[in-house]
């Protein structure tokens, strides 16, 4: 089914759902962490990500996603920081982000993104997937310990679920690619459910509040020197320029309007939205778009979609929600989210030049070293920039 609106269209079938799908190996493990183990507010934070999503449909009408903030998400889960200096982080990235866009600040800014640096970026957001990947693939979850045994042997449960996983994906890929996220998604379901047993979900109506999390100063100071300095040239390169470049590969004239400046804006947008009411700061960026698209999203019906789920699971209960996204076994988005690495290194292929290619790899090499992603592409933007004043001196 396709609805015509005006510029692009929204579609809404199950290949623009499986797409939409294709982001939950990034998303679910970030998010039932910090509810799990930090305290937020389920409620907030499915009903923020949603509305978020939403949102972001709506101005786009492209599958451009909506991501938690994974730098800061990784230092708060590390420092076992409360929600309330976590949500300064969204304070922080709405102020800063509205702030440039609003001012028109991405023309200046974009001068230290040029493509090489954008590609390198690309490239060792590539490799940080393929990490991520292999630590939900390497471990166990609750309930899939052991093996199982036939014949007198037994296999491990968890290579069940990522061998099955692999298999679902292969199928798919070369029956319908579209359908492959959706596939593996329903795969990972059913085993959970044949294994484990459907758990019980009680639905009620629960309502986010507003500003239930007011930081002192104290706790904004702490935000910004732990969690927002570290995040914003992190935020700039993937969010901003990585993103709307790989749009523009991925859409074409489609993607004119996803600009580097309209990024800015409703990035800011989204983290005022959900600093509102408590929920985690977000963020856009391109492996999340590499993951739509790559799995069959075109148009802004999958965010629309992905984001009416998280809205309503919000909506009828925060705990319900964790209990039914805990049916999905994180090896099985391992397996989804090594594939979009992979996707993601094909981005490189319009390299020409040595400069080129020795920028783009010394992000990939830095962010190999330290992995830490803005080290890697602020050193190469400056070795970029440097080796163009010595020819340029010549």
């Amino acid at each position: 089914m396709q609805r015509q609106v005006t510029g692009n269209s929204f579609i809404f079938s199950f290949a623009e759902f499986s797409g939409a799908l294709a982001d939950l190996g990034v998303m679910l493990p970030l998010i039932l962490a910090l509810i799990a183990l930090n305290g937020m507010d389920a409620t907030a934070v499915f009903f923020g990500v949603g509305l978020a999503y939403i949102f972001v449909a709506l101005v786009y009408r492209l599958p451009i996603p909506v991501q938690p903030l994974k730098s800061v998400s990784a230092l708060a889960l590390a420092m076992g920081l409360a929600p309330v200096v976590i949500v300064t982080g969204a304070i922080w990235n709405a102020v800063t982000f509205l702030g440039m866009g609003l001012v028109g600040l991405d023309r200046w800014v974009q001068k230290a993104f040029p493509k090489p640096v954008v590609r390198g970026i690309q490239l060792g957001l590539a490799w940080l997937l393929f990490k991520s990947a292999w630590t939900l693939v390497t471990k166990a979850p609750q309930g899939w310990q052991g093996g199982f045994t036939l014949s007198g042997q037994t296999i491990n449960w968890l290579w069940i679920l990522v061998g099955g996983a692999l298999i679902f994906l292969l199928i798919f890929l070369f029956w319908k690619r579209d359908l492959a996220a959706l596939g593996v998604v329903i795969f990972g379901i059913g085993a959970s459910g044949l294994r484990l047993g459907m758990p019980p979900v009680s639905l009620h109506l629960t309502l986010p509040h507003l500003l239930p999390l007011i930081p002192t100063w104290s706790q904004l100071w702490q935000g910004l020197i732990l969690l927002a300095l570290p995040q914003i040239p992190l935020s700039l390169g993937n969010s901003i320029y990585a993103t709307a470049d790989a749009a523009r590969q991925y859409f074409g004239e489609k993607a004119a309007h996803v600009t580097e400046r309209k990024l800015m804006l409703t990035m800011g947008a989204t983290d005022a939205m959900t600093a509102l009411i408590g929920g985690v700061p977000l963020c856009h960026g391109c492996g999340g778009l590499t993951s739509h698209y790559r799995l069959g999203a075109r148009s802004g019906g999958a965010p629309l979609m992905l984001g009416t789920i998280f809205l309503l699971l919000g909506l009828l209960g925060g705990s319900a929600s964790m209990q039914i996204f805990g049916l999905i076994p994180f090896p099985v988005l391992g397996v989804l989210l090594a594939y979009v690495g992979f996707q993601h290194t094909l981005l490189a292929r319009d390299l020409r030049g040595a400069q080129a290619w020795l920028t783009a790899l010394l992000v990939l090499a830095l962010t190999l070293w330290t992995n830490n992603l803005a080290i890697g592409f602020i050193s190469a933007a400056v070795f970029y920039h440097a080796w163009g004043w010595l020819a340029a001196g010549k």
